[in-house]
């Protein structure tokens, strides 16, 4: 095939993709699904190799693992050579540093605030080799022993090729940013085998008061490729294992929610320290001016590995130790020890991405807040027999990060995609939801989120402008609509009703008003056959003038029970040039940004 013929070739398969709005997320979203999904397992089996030939070969430690990894109830912290673990943190820092700032200086960090950056601030861009330096250097990190989590190198991975797919299909930067949002939410959702929580993920991480709502359906698409995808190793089994002999009785007992209340106030009380803690370690690294930033990560490193000399379970990610607790392996994690991991596994996250380190926040917070649940649990549990000490960590570890990612509904939901604790949605909601007010708007652990849609560079157009009052509603109308004569009996009447699938039909003659019909207008104790539009007919219907904007019609169709608004002309109110509803609105309003946008690249080319 000749160079030219391959061109046309691509360009045919360029326009059939962007020719249509659901069958381009589809494609888009499954080819994301299919890069977060292989990218998932790609880093899940480097942090298992780098563990193996770094951690473990090095200080003999080798740390529990989940139930659907094959973690064993009956796990024990055996002799290991604690004293060199520092060599395999600094290691992993020092091997993660030069990897960082050699090639991919935006690399640094937890991957997900990254991406959530380049969605706000760089059009969705994001450069070609960020995903595999971030997983490189993620599974180093994490490998060695550094406290970091893995979702959030998979969501960068994710996203990176979500922006590079929108730009071999050519695609603006509206729908560059959406592909590259789907892939956050893929990435997350296929690490943590909860596709549902990562698609919603995908829409309300990006703020801390608002969603992107654009983004669920090819979220949800490349979430369940991923999922189905990463899932295969796993027999799509739940992240945490819930023993059977373990009865996870959720709301049973009214007196729970206060327990449950309490577990929101002090979840949301702990995220505001793990936040205060992690942006102060990071600000006291950046003022290591002297320090080059390759060497920071080491340093940080070497901090983490004093600490878990003594303290072993604050290394890697830990969700060995929360599937311990779980399996109620509690003599290995009594309540001192409990209470102290939930601060030290602050500190050592803090520590490990904060110096510049990369890995993410997630998994770190889900443990932290799982430390914390295990330890209130122990605690309230002979007061109130009624809960159990995993049900509360349950709580716990959900309500805790989901308070501090200002994405609540999302992370709700992926706890209980990776615990299988359906029966705890009721607890969850009422502690998730008070952590995250506790917490306040103030306090999140991505800082590139911004409030709402309105203060977000991506959609600053959309609000610096009253769009809408720009458009006339002679501009979104439609022309041809469903009408009727007067003297037309009601079984026309209805019959056009159904087979247009409106809820009103216009009443004219030679395109003069007489009003409008719905089936509101027809009772059941009408002679249909020998009943006339006219003696049942709406002689008063809601109008408005062609000249009118979009706003002032968006605003009257708010007393239209029937979702439509007769548009007359100015010059004669009697006179029916058609009709508009919501959806005609929405797609004028879209074409006017579009419009817009297009102006603005024009006039910066």
């Amino acid at each position: 095939m000749s160079t030219v013929r391959l061109h046309e070739l691509l360009h045919k398969i360029i326009s059939l993709v962007n020719s249509g709005r659901v069958g381009k997320w589809v494609f888009i979203g499954t080819l994301i699904g299919v890069i977060a999904g292989l990218g998932s397992i790609a880093l899940y089996e480097s942090i298992r190799l780098v563990t193996h030939y770094m951690l473990y070969a090095i200080t003999g430690f080798n740390p529990p693992a989940t139930g659907s990894s094959g973690g064993l109830p009956d796990y024990t912290i055996t002799h290991f050579r604690y004293f060199l673990i520092p060599v395999s943190t600094v290691l992993g820092g020092l091997i993660s540093g030069f990897l960082v700032y050699r090639f991919a200086p935006e690399a640094e960090g937890h991957g997900t605030d990254a991406a959530i950056r380049a969605f706000h601030y760089n059009d969705g861009k994001i450069r070609r080799r960020i995903p595999l330096v971030k997983l490189v250097a993620s599974a180093v990190t994490i490998g060695s022993g550094g406290s970091a989590g893995r979702e959030g190198p998979t969501a960068q991975i994710a996203a990176g090729f979500g922006s590079f797919v929108a730009d071999a299909f050519h695609m603006n930067d509206h729908d560059r940013r959406i592909a590259m949002a789907s892939g956050i939410g893929a990435g997350i959702g296929s690490i943590f085998m909860a596709p549902l929580g990562g698609a919603l993920l995908s829409t309300e991480i990006l703020y801390r008061q608002d969603f992107e709502v654009e983004a669920l359906i090819p979220s949800i698409v490349a979430s369940i490729i991923g999922y189905s995808i990463f899932g295969y190793l796993f027999d799509y089994k739940p992240l945490f294992t819930i023993p059977d002999s373990t009865t996870l009785l959720g709301f049973s007992h009214p007196i729970s929610l206060l327990v449950y209340l309490a577990v929101g106030i002090l979840a949301g009380l702990g995220g505001i320290l793990y936040v205060k803690t992690f942006y102060g370690i990071q600000s006291l690294f950046s003022r290591l001016k002297r320090v080059p930033k390759m060497l920071r990560p080491a340093i940080g490193a070497l901090i983490v590995g004093i600490i878990a000399m003594e303290f072993p379970q604050i290394l890697g990610l830990g969700y060995g130790w929360v599937q311990q607790i779980f399996f109620q392996n509690l003599a290995l994690l009594p309540l001192w020890i409990l209470v102290v991991l939930f601060f030290l596994k602050i500190v050592a996250t803090s520590f490990t991405i904060g110096s510049g380190g990369s890995g993410g926040v997630f998994a770190p917070g889900i443990v932290t807040g799982a430390f914390l649940g295990a330890a209130l649990g122990i605690l309230v549990h002979p007061f109130f027999p009624f809960l159990n000490v995993i049900e509360i960590t349950i709580v716990a570890m959900i309500s805790f990060f989901g308070g501090i990612s200002k994405a609540p509904i999302s992370v709700l939901i992926m706890g209980t995609e990776m615990t299988g604790g359906f029966a705890l949605f009721l607890p969850l909601m009422l502690a998730t939801t008070v952590s995250y007010f506790v917490s306040g708007p103030k306090y999140s652990i991505y800082r590139a989120q911004v409030k709402d849609r309105s203060e977000s560079p991506a959609h600053r157009i959309e609000y610096e402008r009253p769009v809408m009052d720009e458009v006339l509603v002679e501009d979104a109308m439609q022309t041809s609509f469903p009408s009727v004569s007067p003297e037309d009996d009601l079984v026309t009447a209805l019959n056009l009703l159904r087979t247009t699938r409106t809820k009103m039909v216009v009443v004219e003659t030679d395109h003069i008003l007489h009003g409008t019909v719905s089936l509101e207008n027809i009772v059941n104790n009408l002679d249909l056959r020998n009943t006339k539009v006219s003696e049942v007919m709406n002689t008063q219907p809601l109008t408005i003038s062609s000249k009118e904007n979009i706003h002032l019609a968006l605003d009257t169709l708010i007393r239209s029970p029937s979702g439509k608004l007769v548009v007359v002309s100015p010059s004669d109110p009697r006179m029916v040039l058609g009709t508009i509803g919501l959806a005609d609105i929405a797609d004028a309003y879209n074409r006017q940004i579009r419009k817009i946008k297009s102006m603005q690249i024009q006039s910066r080319s």
